[in-house]
């Protein structure tokens, strides 16, 4: 289990062994059609969101990771610059992930759309909370599976003080800083109430965002208020969000394709993706991930908790795993 595995994973992630930059080398996109109707109008891509959203590139033993925000935007590029593609469908299925990439990942769709006027549809799958709502926010549609779990609006942010364990081991760190707030967060003393009331300023802020966002998402559905009220990090079965007005319909990824195509204006397709392994793209419900893509792994998650970062994600995923 992975929390037996943290005391060791933690002795490797601090010594930098994990994160490893990859270098450009990759292959480029290949499109692959998946499915195609007959008397097809043009094509739809579908796009995968997957697994924690992070900006980093990760490399190690157990295999590597391409940056979440590098492929979605490759794929996206390759989808404008094709006149044929009418419309396109991201399938997420994450429980989001850093606050900056969530926003990255959503400005790069929400300019996609105002670019090319062309309709996006979000194809919720088992999971598309927090971070993975947040992007889908900019799409016109969202239709979930009807197994998925979603919502988790809000920011969440955990701070490890390693200080009683120090202690034990005979360690003691000295920050020598510029100022008494210059080590707030630090793993290495406790949290004062001054650096409480600055952190929690941080992650209100981040929530009000994350608000916002959903709120301009939802216009004609749901108001600001309606949106906060719902914004306290609860998560919600396909069946609840409909019902709150979170999704627009519950269905299965044929029925996200029948939005986009209603919205496109036309009435049959070919259903294409794009991957870097194209052999393993076989039908609407292959992966696509490019570069033998997996979950973040444990000594990712020792590394990430020692330091205070801001995260649009439905924790439980990340400390059940």
């Amino acid at each position: 289990m992975a929390r037996f595995a943290f005391p060791c994973a933690l002795a490797v992630a601090l010594c930098g062994c994990v994160h490893i930059q990859i270098g450009d080398g990759q292959a480029a996109y290949d499109e692959k059609v998946v499915s195609s109707e007959s008397r097809a109008e043009g094509k739809i891509a579908l796009i995968d969101l997957e697994g924690i959203l992070s900006s980093d590139h990760h490399e190690s033993l157990f295999g590597s990771r391409e940056s979440a925000v590098v492929s979605f935007v490759e794929k996206l590029k390759k989808a404008e610059a094709d006149g044929d593609v009418r419309a396109v469908i991201v399938r997420i299925d994450s429980p989001g992930g850093d606050v900056t990439t969530s926003d990255i990942l959503y400005n790069e769709l929400k300019s996609f759309r105002e670019r090319t006027k062309r309709p996006v549809v979000a194809a919720f799958m088992g999971l598309a909370a927090s971070g993975g709502y947040y992007v889908a926010s900019a799409c016109d549609r969202i239709v979930a599976h009807p197994t998925t779990i979603t919502g988790s609006i809000g920011v969440i942010a955990l701070h490890v003080s390693l200080t009683g364990l120090m202690d034990k081991i005979g360690v003691k760190v000295d920050a020598l800083k510029s100022g008494p707030r210059k080590d707030t967060g630090s793993p290495f003393r406790d949290l004062t109430e001054d650096d409480r009331k600055l952190l929690q300023a941080l992650i209100d802020q981040t929530h009000q965002r994350f608000v916002r966002v959903v709120a301009e998402g939802r216009r004609g559905r749901l108001t600001e208020a309606e949106v906060r009220a719902l914004a306290d990090g609860r998560i919600f079965t396909a069946e609840q969000a409909s019902d709150a007005k979170l999704v627009d319909r519950v269905g299965y990824l044929k029925d996200a394709a029948d939005e986009a195509k209603a919205l496109a204006g036309i009435k049959a397709a070919q259903l294409v993706m794009y991957s870097r392994k194209p052999q393993r793209v076989e039908n609407p419900y292959s992966a696509s991930a490019s570069a033998g893509g997996i979950p973040m792994g444990e000594l990712e998650q020792a590394r990430q908790l020692l330091g205070f970062h801001l995260y649009y994600l439905w924790e439980p995923y990340v400390l059940g795993r």
